[in-house]
């Protein structure tokens, strides 16, 4: 389970993935105070991987999973959603749901791997160093 003792961690592994890196007071604030949890996978005595969530109500939000570069393509992200959906079906919870860039076409074909669905594409979601870029919702419904 991560905690505010891996908040480094996921930050090395943030960097590593060449995705924008989370201050630490955010991180330590969703992990104690934002409704915020999440998972972290260790693999000889390395961390490799990590998953943050956040509780809405009767749904769950994917914030951000990452692995490292070298540790890609083995299982650990996958490892990470079914821990992370055994938990879900645990709590009897009703619908997860992401959103992620519409370029991210490794991600998206990750995600409905694992059985989400395009819901809707958001217009203008993400700020980059060019302008915006659309960002797409994914969803997968339980209950």
């Amino acid at each position: 389970m991560l905690d505010e003792n891996n908040i480094l961690f996921v930050q090395d592994i943030q960097k590593n993935c060449n995705e924008p890196v989370w201050e630490s007071s955010s991180l330590y604030h969703l992990l104690n105070k934002g409704s915020g949890y999440g998972y972290i996978l260790k693999n000889l005595n390395k961390y490799i991987g990590y998953i943050l969530l956040r509780t809405l109500a009767d749904e769950e939000e994917i914030l951000s999973l990452g692995v490292l570069k070298l540790n890609r393509r083995q299982g650990v992200a996958s490892k990470l959603f079914y821990e992370f959906e055994k938990n879900v079906i645990r709590k009897n919870v009703q619908r997860i749901f992401l959103e992620v860039k519409v370029s991210n076409y490794s991600a998206i074909y990750f995600y409905e791997f694992l059985g989400l669905k395009k819901i809707k594409v958001l217009k203008d979601y993400y700020k980059t160093d060019e302008g915006c870029e659309d960002g797409l919702l994914l969803s997968k419904v339980y209950f």
